[in-house]
């Protein structure tokens, strides 16, 4: 009588651990299940960062700087450079928008200076290339080529001119 109860005991035993094993495989799938979902979460929204932000950046400077002839391109470090003027207190000062080294760059600095090196700006977002130039007197064409390959072109038309 004795062998039939433990025989009975390693039974319930058994059932028990089979139940607790088949709820770690359980969690462990779903814990996986997440982790991929949230890995694929993560490279969708970093794509839509960069893709809406390069554009919206340059948009909005554009509109910030937009008075009386203050937006114009020039070539500079050897490429097409967005160049955003305004005065303060009496001295010009430029915002460089650039690309050097893979990053779409921003240098703040005085008019009348000349020496300074592209690695003096502020990395603003990583990109291949960034190429800006003037589709007429007053509309700017903005060609992003983002860190995954894709190609953003905005174009900005700048309300005011040097004779407003």
């Amino acid at each position: 009588m004795d062998y039939i109860r433990n025989k009975h005991h390693i039974v319930d035993v058994a059932f028990i651990l089979c139940l607790m094993l088949l709820f770690i495989l359980s969690a462990l799938s779903v814990i996986s299940l997440g982790a991929g979902i949230y890995k694929k979460n993560v490279d969708t929204m970093k794509s839509n960062y960069d893709h809406r932000t390069a554009c919206a950046y340059i948009t909005e400077k554009v509109r910030q700087s937009d008075n009386n002839g203050a937006i114009f391109v020039t070539n500079l470090f050897g490429q097409n450079t967005l160049v955003l003027q305004e005065e303060v207190n009496s001295t010009l000062y430029n915002t460089y928008i650039y690309d050097y080294n893979g990053y779409l760059m921003e240098l703040y600095a005085r008019a009348d200076l000349t020496n300074f090196y592209p690695q003096s700006g502020q990395k603003i977002l990583e990109i291949h290339s960034f190429d800006v130039s003037y589709v007429n007197e007053s509309l700017l064409s903005v060609n992003i080529v983002l860190e995954d390959g894709e190609n953003e072109v905005v174009y900005i038309a700048k309300r005011s001119t040097e004779e407003n």
